[in-house]
């Protein structure tokens, strides 16, 4: 007997972000691997685009979250419900993509031919731009915690055609096996949005699980679509929350993978505030339009050195 088509969840979040889910969800109408289940869980959307998407998307489960529990929540949630829907595996996808017919079904199939890979991603390019990287893989400084999406910016001309295995996995697309989640869970919720996918993959891999770059799956990324106004297709200066975001969530980071007092953890928080954030905090503040960005990077040293995160976080 043939083995039964295995079960895939989609677990997609929207927070007042028509245009980018209703694009995302019509790319994957034309999949050929036809997911069990799309989960869209509603962030809190204050501008009527749950509603809307559950009207024209009709094969879609709208969850109602009821207020923003960032990128880390609403994704644990929607996992979770997906899980316990009985789904063989969690495909947590940006809302702000485009996937190619193939991609579901190439990640797919790399899972199902090896057992011993947990989760795996895919080839992902900037929206709007002829085939440039936006993730091709990446790997980690266990001294500085900087993670570096290989290829990044360069066009892509099949110099990263090869599946491999990587330290870091994109959040923006990973398709996991139930048992990975209930093994080590999703994202902590500490975070709330970025640095949760370098998490989530340290952790994987610190429990033996295997991570995949697998190219015969591509997908275009938007990069930072819940920040965009106006239909610009540049990528927008970051706001002071998410400057706040990066400059705390390092420090969450750190704490969750290294020992109290370490050299590693020393060299590391040293290498975040006086190499990466603070030279950043000190040439936004030169600039007037930029200032407020500028204290916010200073408020999040300041709530990430006393920021204890609990490492259970991530349990669904």
């Amino acid at each position: 007997m043939a083995n039964p088509r295995p079960q895939v969840g989609i677990a997609l979040l929207n927070w007042n972000g028509y245009d980018d889910t209703a694009r995302c969800l019509s790319s994957l109408r034309e999949s050929r691997f036809r997911p069990a289940l799309i989960l869209v869980f509603d962030n809190g959307s204050a501008d009527g685009s749950a509603e809307r998407l559950k009207t024209e998307f009709p094969e879609i489960e709208l969850v109602l979250g009821g207020e923003n529990h960032g990128f880390s929540g609403g994704n644990n949630r929607a996992a979770k419900q997906l899980l316990d829907a009985g789904m063989d595996y969690v495909w947590v996808l940006n809302n702000d993509t485009q996937v190619e017919p193939g991609c579901l079904g190439s990640l797919v199939r790399i899972l199902e031919e090896d057992p011993g890979i947990g989760a795996a991603s895919a080839k992902i390019w900037f929206m709007d731009e002829p085939r440039i990287f936006g993730y091709a893989g990446s790997a980690f400084n266990r001294w500085t915690f900087h993670s570096d999406f290989r290829g990044l910016r360069d066009a892509d001309v099949g110099q990263y055609d090869a599946a491999e295995d990587v330290e870091i996995l994109s959040g923006c697309c990973m398709l996991i096996r139930a048992e990975t989640l209930r093994e080590i869970g999703l994202f902590n919720r500490a975070f709330f949005a970025y640095a949760e996918d370098i998490d989530w993959s340290l952790r994987a891999r610190e429990a033996g699980i295997r991570l995949r770059y697998e190219p015969q799956a591509a997908l275009w990324h938007k990069m930072f679509g819940s920040s965009r106004k106006n239909g610009d297709s540049k990528a927008p200066k970051s706001s002071p929350r998410v400057e706040f975001l990066l400059a705390r969530n390092r420090f969450i980071l750190v704490r969750l993978h290294t020992k109290p007092w370490s050299l590693r953890r020393g060299f590391a928080l040293g290498y975040h505030v006086f190499i990466r954030r603070l030279p950043r905090a000190m040439g936004l503040l030169l600039k007037k339009d930029r200032r407020e960005a500028s204290v916010a990077i200073l408020r999040g040293l300041w709530v990430g050195l006393r920021f204890r995160p609990d490492p259970t976080d991530c349990r669904l």
